[in-house]
């Protein structure tokens, strides 16, 4: 009985390590998307949202986000009228200056010092959550491995003792039944031990 609640307890411990780990690793994650969207960075946002999706098996029914196009004027030479995605974004970012990463403005901006260390920053800083989320992967699924191979010798384990049990409760009820044949002869003296 105590190795069955040491065993039982030793799975309940793994389980709470093996949540918390991970809900460290999304929480990282999900907090770094919230402040990159928080600082009108949505190239970390978009990496730190991608990095999020690691963690988190796709919904059954997922949330549908249909993108915005905007009809464009005729294209010079064509009848036609062309479509344009659009990029939405919130009030908050309407008196900022929208620059495409890779662009030439982009570049340009690479020209100040501190701008470009602050990028070189920041991408060190995204290596290393690639890093730690590689790790983090690698571990839930070491754990989940082991989680399932806990339970495979728990449930054998309880499968023996419950055969265990079983076999005691046929002999019991075995010895139970000669008891009874044997008073039964005796009260009826066919048997005179």
């Amino acid at each position: 009985m105590k190795r069955l609640f040491l065993l039982a307890f030793a799975f309940l411990a793994s389980c709470t390590y093996y949540t918390e780990k991970q809900s460290e690793a999304l929480s990282q994650n999900v907090y770094a998307t919230n402040d990159s969207l928080g600082k009108a960075r949505v190239d970390l946002a978009y990496f730190y949202s991608n990095e999020t999706t690691k963690f988190v098996k796709p919904p059954k029914h997922p949330v549908k986000i249909s993108p915005v196009f905007a009809a464009e004027d005729v294209v010079k030479g064509s009848s036609q009228a062309g479509k344009t995605r659009v990029v939405l974004v919130p009030d908050q970012y309407k008196n900022d200056k929208v620059i495409v990463v890779g662009s030439a403005e982009y570049q340009s901006l690479l020209q100040d010092r501190e701008l470009k260390k602050q990028l070189e920053q920041d991408n060190k800083l995204k290596e290393k959550q690639i890093e730690s989320n590689t790790k983090e992967l690698v571990h839930q699924k070491e754990m989940h491995d082991r989680l399932v191979k806990d339970l495979n010798h728990l449930q054998t384990t309880v499968a023996k003792r419950d055969l265990a049990i079983l076999w005691r409760d046929i002999v019991i009820v075995g010895l139970l039944g000669l008891i009874g044949i044997y008073i039964y002869l005796r009260i009826n003296r066919l048997f005179m031990f």
